[in-house]
C-alpha cells in the first residue's frame, strides 16, 4: 500500500507490477487529476550491502532524472522517504518499450528508425549538456508512448556531477551495449552513450545485435572485432548507414561522434547519402574476409592513454560528469509501465563482470608473454644463423680466391664457349617468354569471362531473392488483412449480441427501477404522513410542556419572590440551595453553567469568563450559602465568546443529563498532539454539530451535521482512512468546543469549514429562532480546550 504521506495527494487505481524490492502503482494526483506511476521500495537492512547499494541507486535515479525535463525523457515529479519506505512519483508511459516491440519481431521502416533515433539523440543531447551520461542505453530503457513518442527511462544508478560513485575498474552497463572503455573499467563520458545508441541503431536496421554471445564473447568482440556493415545484412538498409555505424562503434572514444546532436544529424543525412566505396570502410570483415584481426594489448601490460575529452564547445553548461547506467533493471509491469519494477535483473552481477574481465586480461597478458618469448627465441635463432652464414661466407671467399687463379685460365678458355651458349639460351628464352605471354593472356580472358558470368549470376540471384521477399510480404499482408477482416466481422457480431443483451437487461432494469420508485414513493408518502402525525403529536406535547413549564416557572418565580419578601421581613429559617443555584446560573453573564442540588449542597458546572468564578463565590456568600456547601466545577476561558454563550444559555442541558463532552488526554494539549473528544448523545435520536470557537475570532465546523442514535457514545478526532485527525498547531491559547444536538437539522445549507465568529453566531441565532418556531428540541454542552506549544 502507499505510504501514509501520499494517501491524501494520490489515489491508487491499480498495481502495475511487483518485484523483489517493492511495488509500482498506477495512481492519479487528486488535485491536478494527472495519472502517475509511483514506485515504492522498502528501506534496506543496513547489514545488507547489496540492498543498501540498490537503495542508493533508487535515490540517485530520482536525483538524476529529477533534474532533467525534456519531452524525450521520462519525467520525475517527486521523491520521498520515511522510516520504512522510499518512493518516486514519475510520469506514466502507457505505450510499452522499444524492446517489447523488438521481441515481437516487429520490423521498422527506415523513416521510423530515423525518427526514433533522432528523438533518442535529442534526449541524450539534453542530458549530456546537463552533466548526465546514461551508460545503459538499450531498447529496454527506451519507452514509446501510444502516439510513438520516444522517452528515455531508468536513471537508476546515476551519480551527480563530480561524485565518485564509479571508480576506475568498475563494470557498469548491459554487456551487449557496453562500449570498450566500459569493459576495461575505465572512466567514461558521453561517447559511451554514443556507442550504445550505435548498437541500438544497428539492431533496428538489421534485426541483430552487432556483438552476440555470452559475456566473455561479447567483451572480446567489442574490444577486438568489427561487425558486418548493416547494408550487407539487410537489403532495405541504405549503404549510407555503414559509415554512420562505423564511426559510432569506433573502438577509441575520440574516433566517435563528438555529441549526440552530431550523431542524430548523421543518421538523418545517411538516408540520402551516397553509398561509400568499399575502401572507405577498412577492416570490416564483410569487405575482406581474409583480413587479419589484430587484438589490442591488455590493459594490464601497458597503460592505455586517457580518452580525449570532448571539445570545449561540446561542454557548454554543466560539465559532463553525471554517470548513469547500471547492470540494468529487469522490469515487468502491467500495460505500459513494465520498466518501473524493482530489483536488479538485466545485467550480470558487477563482481562476476569484474572477475571475467580480469580473467580475460590475464589470458591476453599470457598470450602476449608467449608471443614475446617466441619472438626472443626466433631472434636468437636468426642471430646464430647469421653468425654461421658469416663463417661459411668467409670460408667460401678463401676457397674462391684459391680457385680463382686456377680457374682464370679455364674461364678465359671457356669464355668463348659460354658466349655462344648464352646467345643460344637468349634466343630460346625469348621464344619461351612469347609462349608464356600468350598463355597468360588466354588465362586472363577466361578469368574475366568467368567473373562476368559469376557477377551476372549473383545479380540475378539478388533480384530473385528481393522479388521473393516482396511476394512473401504481399502474401503475408493479404493473409493478415483477411484475418483482420474476419476478426472485425466476429467482433461486430459479438458487439451486436452484447448490444441486444444490454438492451434487454436495460429494459428489465428500468422496469425493476420503476417498480422500486413507485414502491419507494408509496413508502415515502406513508413515512411522511406518519412523520406529520408524529410531528403534530410532538408539537402538541411540546406546546403543553411549554405551558406547563411556563406555569412552573411562574410558580417558581412567585415562590422565590415570596421567600425573598419573607427573608427581608424575618430571619432565614432554612437555606434554599435550589433558588441560589438557579439564580447564579441565570444571572452570571458570558457563561454556560448547569446546576444541581441536594438537601445539603449545590454544584455549579460549566464554563465562565476568567475571573468570574470569584464573583460567583461572592454571590453565594451573599445568599448565605456556606463555602463547604458549594461545589464549583467551572472552567475559565479568555476568549471573546460572550455573544455565543448568551445565545446558547437557554439550550444548556441540565447537569448530569446528556449530551456530555470531554477532552481526551491531559490539558493543556501541546503542539502536534491530537485533539479528540468523547461525546455521549441524549436518549433520543439527534443531529450532532460540533462548533469550535477559536480565540482568533473564527469558528471551525468540525462536525457539520450527522444523525446519531439515541444514547450513542462517539469518539471524534481519531485518524482513520484519509482523515489524519485534528492536530494541535499555532495559534495557541484557550478555545471553546460546543456540542449542539437537535432532533431536526438546524441549518438549511452546510456551513463553511471555517468562518468568522460573527457570521456563525448570526446564522446560529436565526437557526435557533426557527427551531423555537417549529418546536425543534435543541440542547448544548460546552468544553474548554487549552493548547500550548510545549507543556
Amino acid at each position: 500500500m502507499l505510504p501514509a504521506e501520499l494517501n491524501q495527494k494520490y489515489e491508487v487505481r491499480g498495481t502495475l507490477g511487483a518485484g523483489a524490492m517493492g511495488t509500482v502503482y498506477d495512481a492519479v494526483d487528486r488535485i491536478i487529476e494527472r495519472r502517475v506511476a509511483i514506485k515504492v521500495v522498502n528501506r534496506p537492512n543496513e547489514s545488507d550491502p547489496e540492498a543498501v547499494e540498490a537503495h542508493a541507486r533508487f535515490r540517485r535515479e530520482a536525483q538524476a532524472a529529477g533534474r532533467l525535463s525534456h519531452p524525450n525523457i521520462v519525467g520525475v515529479y517527486d521523491y520521498g522517504e520515511n522510516a520504512t519506505q522510499a518512493w518516486i512519483v514519475m510520469e506514466l508511459v502507457e505505450g510499452g518499450s522499444l524492446k517489447g516491440r523488438i521481441d515481437k519481431h516487429e520490423r521498422f521502416t527506415v523513416p521510423d528508425i530515423v525518427r526514433i533515433m533522432s528523438e533518442v539523440c535529442a534526449g541524450l543531447q539534453y542530458s549530456h549538456q546537463r552533466g548526465v551520461v546514461h551508460r545503459d542505453i538499450k531498447p529496454g530503457n527506451i519507452m514509446m508512448t501510444t502516439d510513438g513518442q520516444v522517452k528515455i527511462a531508468d536513471f537508476g544508478i546515476a551519480r551527480l556531477e563530480n561524485s565518485s560513485m564509479t571508480q576506475v575498474g568498475t563494470l557498469i552497463g548491459t554487456p551487449s551495449y557496453m562500449a570498450p572503455e566500459q569493459f576495461r573499467g575505465e572512466p567514461v563520458d558521453l561517447r559511451a552513450d554514443i556507442w550504445s545508441a550505435g548498437v541500438m541503431l544497428y539492431q533496428l536496421l538489421t534485426g541483430e545485435k552487432p556483438f552476440e554471445g555470452g559475456f566473455s564473447a561479447v567483451m572480446h568482440k567489442a574490444l577486438h572485432t568489427e561487425p558486418p556493415p548493416p547494408s550487407q545484412l539487410s537489403v532495405t538498409t541504405p549503404r549510407g548507414f555503414d559509415a554512420v555505424i562505423n564511426r559510432a562503434l569506433a573502438k577509441r572514444p575520440e574516433d566517435r561522434y563528438r555529441s549526440a546532436a552530431e550523431f542524430g544529424e548523421a543518421i538523418r543525412q545517411a538516408v540520402n547519402a551516397p553509398a561509400p566505396e568499399p575502401a572507405a570502410l577498412p577492416g570490416l570483415p564483410g569487405l575482406n574476409e581474409d583480413a587479419t584481426m589484430v587484438s589490442a594489448r591488455p590493459a594490464a601490460a601497458a597503460p592505455r592513454p586517457a580518452a580525449a575529452a570532448p571539445p570545449a564547445a561540446e561542454r557548454k553548461g554543466a560539465p559532463v560528469g553525471l554517470i548513469v547506467g547500471g547492470a540494468g533493471t529487469a522490469v515487468v509491469a502491467a500495460a505500459a509501465a513494465w520498466f518501473f519494477l524493482l530489483g536488479p535483473g538485466a545485467g550480470p552481477d558487477p563482481a562476476v563482470l569484474e572477475r571475467q574481465r580480469q580473467e580475460q586480461v590475464a589470458r591476453e597478458a599470457a598470450d602476449a608473454a608467449a608471443r614475446e618469448a617466441a619472438a626472443r627465441q626466433a631472434a636468437q635463432r636468426e642471430a646464430a644463423a647469421r653468425e654461421a652464414a658469416s663463417r661459411d661466407a668467409a670460408a667460401r671467399e678463401t676457397a674462391a680466391r684459391e680457385a680463382a687463379a686456377r680457374e682464370a685460365t679455364a674461364r678465359e678458355a671457356a669464355q668463348r664457349e659460354q658466349e655462344a651458349a648464352a646467345a643460344a639460351a637468349q634466343r630460346q628464352a625469348a621464344a619461351q617468354a612469347a609462349r608464356e605471354q600468350a598463355e597468360a593472356a588466354a588465362r586472363d580472358a577466361a578469368a574475366r569471362e568467368a567473373a562476368a558470368r559469376d557477377q551476372a549470376a549473383r545479380e540475378q540471384a539478388q533480384r530473385e531473392r528481393v522479388a521473393a521477399e516482396a511476394a512473401a510480404r504481399e502474401a503475408a499482408a493479404r493473409e493478415q488483412a483477411m484475418r483482420d477482416q474476419a476478426a472485425r466481422d466476429q467482433a461486430a457480431r459479438a458487439q451486436a449480441e452484447q448490444d441486444r443483451l444490454a438492451r434487454e437487461q436495460a429494459a428489465q432494469q428500468a422496469a425493476r427501477e420503476q417498480a422500486a420508485r413507485e414502491q419507494a414513493a408509496r413508502d415515502q408518502a406513508a413515512r411522511a404522513q406518519a412523520a406529520r402525525d408524529q410531528a403534530a403529536r410532538e408539537q402538541a406535547a411540546r406546546d403543553q410542556a411549554a405551558r406547563d413549564q411556563a406555569e412552573r416557572d411562574q410558580a417558581e418565580r412567585d415562590r422565590i419572590a415570596r421567600e425573598q419578601a419573607q427573608r427581608q421581613q424575618t430571619p432565614i429559617a432554612r437555606l434554599d440551595l435550589r433558588a441560589a443555584a438557579q439564580a447564579i446560573a441565570v444571572s452570571t453573564p458570558c457563561s454556560l453553567i448547569a446546576w444541581s442540588v441536594t438537601d445539603h449542597d449545590l454544584t455549579l458546572a460549566g464554563v465562565v469568563r476568567r475571573g468570574d468564578d470569584a464573583s460567583i463565590r461572592q454571590a453565594l456568600t451573599q445568599r448565605g450559602v456556606p463555602e463547604d456547601a458549594a461545589r464549583l466545577e467551572l472552567t475559565p476561558f479568555d476568549g471573546n465568546f460572550c455573544e455565543a454563550l448568551d445565545l446558547l444559555r437557554p439550550m444548556l442541558s441540565p447537569a448530569g443529563v446528556p449530551p456530555t463532552v470531554s477532552v481526551i488526554g491531559r490539558q493543556p494539549l501541546q503542539k502536534e498532539e491530537l485533539m479528540r473528544l468523547d461525546v455521549l448523545m441524549p436518549d433520543w435520536p439527534a443531529h450532532l454539530y460540533v462548533a469550535y470557537f477559536m480565540h482568533s475570532g473564527e469558528v471551525a465546523n468540525l462536525v457539520p451535521s450527522t444523525l446519531q442514535q439515541a444514547s450513542a457514545q462517539i469518539r471524534l478526532g481519531e485518524p482513520q482512512g484519509n482523515f489524519p485527525g485534528w492536530t494541535v498547531d499555532e495559534p495557541f491559547g484557550t478555545d471553546l468546543a460546543v456540542v449542539i444536538v437537535s432532533d431536526r437539522p438546524l441549518f438549511s445549507t452546510p456551513r463553511p469549514v471555517v468562518e468568522p465568529q460573527a457570521a456563525y453566531v448570526a446564522a446560529l441565532a436565526a437557526a435557533l429562532r426557527a427551531a423555537r418556531a417549529n418546536g425543534t428540541r435543541v440542547v448544548v454542552r460546552p468544553v474548554v480546550v487549552e493548547t500550548v506549544e510545549r507543556r
